[in-house]
């Protein structure tokens, strides 16, 4: 009777331990949808509008992509303008969702500033039922890792060619 009993509470335990192993592992995502807008600027910045959901789909407008991005020419990449669906990287979706649970949605600001001749920056987040809209041509130095992430997601991921869409807009 008591091997028994042992064996009963060994396998409980284990079943247990497995369970919280899975949640250790298996993070959720800091945000529900983030959305990412540049503007144009008297140079060669890019015009992006980005979306990508907790399930690591991304939807790309890339308005406008130069070829050359040291500033030198104004010839427009053909091959990276248009509209554009997939899936991030697990590697860039981890750093994202890293970087939106270090950055404290909660407190963080933009100062709205758009003067200038500088991109303007648009970040729109969902995240714990709520909605954050943080936009500045100069964002805080805090944010500087998090829009690096949003840029290279729009620079770097394998995304396939698609039909028109719309994505989510905001202006101050």
């Amino acid at each position: 009777m008591n091997k028994i009993l042992l064996i009963l509470l060994l396998s409980v335990l284990f079943s247990n331990c497995g369970e919280s192993y899975k949640y250790k592992t298996e993070p959720t995502s800091a945000f529900e949808k983030i959305i990412f807008h540049t503007s144009e600027c008297f140079g060669t910045c890019p015009t992006y509008h980005l979306e990508i959901d907790s399930d690591k789909r991304v939807k790309l407008y890339a308005e406008k992509v130069y070829k050359d991005k040291t500033g030198r020419s104004y010839e427009i990449d053909s091959t990276k303008v248009g509209y554009f669906t997939g899936f991030a990287k697990d590697s860039i979706f981890l750093a994202l969702n890293k970087e939106t649970k270090s950055i404290g949605l909660e407190n963080i600001e933009f100062d709205g500033v758009s003067c200038c001749d500088g991109s303007l920056k648009t970040i729109i987040v969902y995240y714990d039922g709520k909605k954050k809209i943080l936009q500045s041509m100069f964002p805080p130095e805090e944010a500087n890792n998090l829009i690096k992430i949003l840029y290279e997601i729009c620079d770097k991921s394998e995304l396939e060619r698609t039909t028109k869409f719309t994505i989510e807009n905001y202006k101050k």
